[in-house]
């Protein structure tokens, strides 16, 4: 979406569903309100994307912020899961009791009567679904389908090992309709081909959709293939490397879904966000109780 339609698009989805709480007037609404996805990196810093530090290659982020608008001055949570619940019920989470990450065996999860943006934006007519990272409940009964998704996939948990999707404590996590599925390959490609499959097949194409794409990644353990390792060679700490290199296979995916929306004509229809869950976390020190002490502690992650 290019920069002078934002607002009209904001301003146009916000009329489309009558929401009062939202921080946009409305004042007509349109024939069919805007599609909405929304991106959420997961421990990104403010020097972690190629618009803000030439040394990361992010061209798909940094496109959006390019033809988009980059607002500056909001803050989020400085831990996942708080910022998530946020975004998802538009108020403070500490009024659905989210004050910190939810971990291990926790039950926490939002309360069972929250009524989402998605469960909202359903009962306006959107089409709504989740690819990625949950975070506000560990188990399938308080999965996504409990708070106003039609659709969900990804993995429940904080963190995962990238590849064989498993959590730190050798909990299942990876799912498919809140259910637990084993699949393989990299956590990003498996989020970015759903998206995409979402968007080219799985949509009901009479209705606007609303398709929520929290990442796995820059998130410890940092997990990448030589393909994308290899492209940061001159950056000699190894952690920081990783890092990079998980960036530019997220912003890969990206790309991908951006290109999946022009394929099906949506891309002047649709409003596209992208933001990190918190600031970068500098440093990740594995104990020996997680994963099976298959990773070793980083001294050097995020740069905020």
């Amino acid at each position: 979406m290019k920069r002078r339609d934002f607002l009209k698009q904001t301003t146009q989805a916000c009329a489309g569903l009558g929401l009062s709480s939202l921080l946009f007037s409305c004042e007509s609404k349109p024939k069919r309100p805007p599609n909405i996805v929304i991106f959420v990196s997961d421990d990104t810093g403010w020097n972690d994307v190629g618009y803000h530090n030439p040394e990361f290659k992010t061209p798909n982020i940094d496109r959006l912020a390019q033809q988009g608008v980059e607002l500056d001055n909001f803050y989020v949570s400085p831990v996942c899961s708080p910022t998530r619940a946020a975004l998802l019920t538009g108020g403070p989470p500490s009024r659905y009791g989210i004050l910190g990450p939810i971990a291990l065996k926790s039950k926490q999860a939002l309360p069972k009567d929250t009524v989402t943006s998605a469960e909202l934006l359903r009962r306006n007519g959107y089409q709504t679904a989740i690819t990625g990272k949950w975070h506000l409940g560990l188990r399938p009964e308080v999965g996504p389908l409990k708070y106003g998704f039609d659709y969900s996939y990804g993995y429940f948990h904080g963190q995962l090992d990238q590849f064989t999707h498993i959590y730190k404590n050798g909990d299942r996590t990876w799912h498919r309709n809140d259910q637990f599925v084993d699949e393989e390959g990299h956590a990003t490609d498996l989020i970015t081909n759903e998206a995409i499959r979402f968007i080219t097949e799985l949509r009901d194409k009479t209705r606007p959709f609303f398709l929520y794409v929290p990442f796995s990644v820059p998130h410890f353990p940092v997990q990448e293939e030589k393909y994308w390792e290899d492209m940061y060679s001159q950056i000699e700490n190894e952690c920081r490397r990783l890092y990079a290199a998980s960036m530019t296979h997220m912003d890969h995916g990206i790309g991908q879904i951006l290109a999946a929306l022009k394929t099906e004509n949506l891309q002047q229809d649709t409003l596209v966000i992208f933001f990190s869950d918190n600031g970068g976390q500098e440093k990740w020190g594995a104990g020996p109780a997680y994963y099976d002490d298959k990773f070793d502690p980083c001294d050097q992650l995020g740069d905020n």
